[in-house]
């Protein structure tokens, strides 16, 4: 393995790695992973090399392959009561909002240890009540939390590092009522507005937040139900789109 021949403790190692990481090859620093996955837990030394390594592997080489057994590897150290931090914050850096649902699937978990920290990890998606016990219902709606939302969110980067109750992604309910797909890194359209948008915009962000995401919810769903009928009910001045869409959504 890579680093082998250095004859220095393993916080050298691992300093070298993170300051000499531009020449390394890829594949080595693949391998590295991979051969030290099957120790993992062994010591915090240990533990912290390949932290590092897969913090590399997701920042410096867009590897989202690892994401599966990044995932495994915190839950399987959250019950031992080992040190994640580092290895969730790389997992959420990897900007995957797909990758989630890697997490989700420990919501209904037989270990309550697995529940509790899947709670924890997706405790910023508004919608969903976290403190539910049926884990199988939780695990349902966040998929259609996320199958609804992927192409509005965007990833804000806040993590664990920083606060206690973090949230990674935020919809853009701006876009969302445009239904237009954001760019993941800036929260703002891929595509260009129209004036007609940036029009439509400037009454919508006057809203408070409640009335946003009864619009938002709204005109995505009867954008895929019936785009004739989503364009002639865009066209109503904002009072009469909030009204028919409380009317339709019974609010």
């Amino acid at each position: 393995m890579y680093l082998d021949n250095i004859n220095t403790s393993g916080s050298s190692k691992i300093k070298h790695l993170q300051a000499n990481h531009n020449q390394i090859a890829y594949p080595f620093l693949k391998d590295m992973f991979k051969k030290g996955i099957s120790q993992d837990g062994l010591n915090n030394i240990h533990d912290q090399f390949l932290d590092v390594t897969a913090t590399l592997l997701i920042k410096a080489h867009n590897d989202k392959s690892i994401l599966p057994t990044i995932v495994d590897m915190i839950f399987s150290r959250n019950r031992e009561g080992l040190f994640t931090h580092d290895l969730i914050w790389a997992f959420f850096q990897a900007k995957d909002p797909y990758s989630l649902m890697l997490i989700a699937n420990y919501l209904d978990s037989d270990d309550v240890t697995d529940v509790k920290l899947a709670n924890k990890l997706l405790d910023f998606v508004p919608s969903i009540n976290m403190t539910r016990n049926d884990g199988s219902e939780k695990h349902k709606a966040f998929f259609y939390w996320l199958k609804e939302n992927y192409d509005f969110l965007y990833f804000t980067g806040e993590s664990f590092q920083r606060t206690s109750s973090p949230i990674p992604y935020i919809v853009a309910t701006d876009s969302k009522y445009l239904c237009k797909q954001v760019c993941l890194d800036t929260g703002k359209p891929i595509l260009p507005l129209t004036k007609k948008e940036t029009t439509l915009l400037v009454y919508f962000n006057d809203l408070d937040e409640n009335n946003k995401m009864i619009l938002s919810d709204f005109s995505l769903r009867i954008h895929y139900e019936n785009i004739n009928s989503w364009n002639s009910w865009i066209k109503q001045s904002i009072t009469k789109q909030i009204s028919i869409a409380k009317s339709r959504l019974k609010f």
